[in-house]
Order: structure tokens, then C-alpha cells, then sequence
């Protein structure tokens, strides 16, 4: 036998080893980037979600003001005892609004609160407003 066959030999399994050792820090960075990714996409659910209740509450709430206080000059609505409402907004799917009405003294509080939901995400706003004649 020759010297280098000889060598040769005892240096085997040294590239499959750093083979090895690269696979279990490309996978480790890999699920990594996996775990960010998901993380992300729910970050950024919540906040879609969280801007489309908002605004569900608030265009809600606009929408009652102007029935309590029309802009055509017609006398103002009262609210006589606390009352519930659900609404829909047809532009906003997946939010359901509730909105409330309760008489506090000469003023007429309201309450709008949106929930929207997709699929297991489920976000919640409100929007309070007390009105005067």
C-alpha cells in the first residue's frame, strides 16, 4: 500500500461532518425565519383588524349622531331609556357593531363597540360619545 491511500483513508468522514454540522444550522436559521414569518402575519391580522373595528365603531357612531341630530334642521331625537342596537356594515365584513344609547340628564351618551373577526383572531374597539342639544 502506498502512503497517500493510506492517509486518504483516516481523513474520511471529515466533509461529512461538516456537512452534517452546516444541515443543522441551515435548518435551525430556517425555523427560525419560519417562527418571524408567522409572527408577522399575525401581527399584522391584529392590526388590520384592530383599524377595521375602529372605524366600524366610528362610522357607527356617526351615523347615530346624525340620528339624534339630523343636519336638515328638524328637531333633535331623545333617547328615553337605554336602548340596544346591532348593526351591519355592509362595507366592513366580519365586524358586527353594537351600539347603545343612554339618556344622562339634558345629553344622550352613545356607545358604538365593534368586533371583528377572522377566522381564530378577534378584535375588539369603542368609541364613546356624549352628545348635547
Amino acid at each position: 500500500m502506498r502512503k497517500s491511500s493510506t492517509v486518504n483513508n483516516k481523513q474520511r468522514g471529515g466533509a461529512m461532518l461538516v456537512i452534517l454540522v452546516m444541515t443543522v444550522v441551515v435548518m435551525f436559521f430556517s425555523a427560525q425565519l419560519m417562527s418571524m414569518n408567522v409572527q408577522a402575519t399575525q401581527t399584522n391580522t391584529y392590526e388590520v383588524l384592530s383599524t377595521q373595528s375602529y372605524w366600524a365603531a366610528r362610522s357607527a357612531m356617526e351615523r347615530e349622531v346624525f340620528t339624534y341630530f339630523p343636519n336638515d334642521g328638524t328637531a333633535a331625537a331623545t333617547c328615553p331609556v337605554p336602548t340596544l342596537r346591532d348593526l351591519n356594515i355592509a362595507q366592513i365584513p366580519g365586524c358586527d357593531v353594537t351600539m347603545q344609547c343612554e339618556p344622562n340628564g339634558d345629553a344622550i351618551r352613545l356607545n358604538a363597540i365593534a368586533v371583528c373577526s377572522e377566522e381564530s383572531f378577534r378584535v375588539s374597539r369603542r368609541v364613546e360619545v356624549e352628545i348635547r342639544p
